[in-house]
């Protein structure tokens, strides 16, 4: 048995996202989390091996920058609380306002976060893959979202995914960088705001 991950982001009124903007604060142990990533990227540490037959393995530091990913989305009764509701609101978006991606055995941001590396991860909106921002936010992330996901990294996040478990990862590694440029950019034109979320079910 294994789990499905998701990253739902989309457009949401302002107002909405102006009201819930705190739920996102990156946490005080981030600081020393990122410092260490840094460290063993310095030290070029073999973070995956590919298999000779398809896929690949994690070596011993990336379980424990997977299970630091895991660490960073809030927990709790709010957080959740907060989830629900913002997942209520997506269901209203229009589909091309809205971006749904998935994985099987694998949280879908993890992979665009060991893609992109600590430097980048630390200029992206909120945290862990779940942010609010409202119309002034948009504006202001939007072009650095867009230059960072710009970037080359969609072999590094489908070897993230397969070394998880994930079996069918091109489509997902795809969306991952085109999707929430695109959310961003509608929310921009519409003059409102945005939002994203990461659960399992």
């Amino acid at each position: 048995m294994g789990f499905h991950g998701y990253w739902v982001l989309g457009v949401v009124p302002d107002e909405v996202a102006a009201g819930i903007a705190e739920w996102t604060r990156r946490p005080a142990r981030a600081v020393g989390e990122l410092a260490w990533w840094r460290d063993r990227l310095a030290a070029r540490t073999e973070w995956l091996r590919r298999l000779p037959g398809g896929g690949a393995r994690r070596g011993a530091d990336a379980v424990v920058l997977a299970e630091m990913f895991v660490g960073w989305r809030g927990d709790g009764d709010r957080a959740e609380q907060v989830r629900w509701e913002l997942l209520g609101r997506l269901a209203e978006c229009a589909e091309e306002d809205r971006c749904t991606i998935g994985a099987s055995r694998a949280y879908p941001f993890d992979a665009l976060a060991f893609a992109l590396g600590p430097e980048a991860v630390e200029r992206l909106p909120g945290w862990g893959g779940e942010f609010v921002l409202d119309a002034a936010g948009v504006r202001e992330y939007r072009p650095v979202v867009e230059a960072l996901l710009g970037r080359p990294g969609t072999e590094r996040a489908g070897a993230w995914l397969s070394s998880m478990g994930n079996e069918d990862d091109a489509g997902t590694v795809a969306e991952l960088f085109a999707g929430p440029v695109r959310v961003l950019r509608a929310a921009e034109r519409a003059g409102a705001g945005a939002v994203g979320v990461a659960l399992e079910f």
